[in-house]
């Protein structure tokens, strides 16, 4: 089981140390790569999970990875957690990390699933239909699912404004689905 407490303390304190440098930014660069590194090469997963190997070893390897592709004070921050045996939960950071980072710059993180690409000022127009309960600069993420037949769903915090067919559809179901039939008529 994953200790989110545990995961969203190393989050926390990589913020901080960001923070505390300047290079907040590029802390969230760094934990995208080594995150998207470490999820596509099961290899290097497993030579960090090897508990015969020391941990010189280990920070060996992911300086010899990672040294030109990250910065050197994010590199210290991945040998502390390595120091520490927490290799298993570096991965596991980037999603609080930018959780934490959006909240410091104030982004509203705003999720638009459509079913086909749409363009940016497509993705700016239906953000009116939730302006009210956005403050501070808008990240938005378009999300492709063919599934939801056409229109669109907006996602932000735990809202949710389904304008979907499949929506739609699932509602006309709902109302056919009745027995609108009373005996002595």
């Amino acid at each position: 089981m994953r200790n989110t407490l545990l995961i969203r303390r190393y989050a926390k304190a990589f913020l901080d140390y960001a923070i505390e440098n300047k290079m907040t930014e590029q802390g969230l660069a760094d934990l995208e790569l080594l995150t998207a590194t470490l999820q596509d090469n099961r290899e290097l997963r497993s030579i960090l999970s090897q508990p015969f190997l020391s941990k010189t070893k280990k920070e060996t390897i992911i300086n010899r990875i990672f040294k030109d592709k990250i910065s050197d004070k994010t590199l210290n921050f991945i040998k502390l957690m390595l120091e520490k045996n927490r290799h298993d939960i570096i991965p596991l950071i980037l999603v609080p990390y930018r959780e934490l980072y959006y909240e410091y710059k104030n982004i509203a993180e705003v999720t638009i699933t459509t079913a086909v690409k749409i363009d940016e000022p497509t993705q700016r127009k239906l953000l009116w239909f939730i302006k009210d309960k956005l403050n501070g600069n808008v990240q938005i993420i378009n999300k492709i699912d063919k599934s939801i037949i056409g229109g669109f769903v907006i996602n932000y915090l735990d809202y949710q404004y389904d304008r979907s067919v499949r929506n739609e559809l699932k509602s006309l179901q709902s109302i056919f689905n009745e027995n609108l039939f009373v005996k002595g008529y």
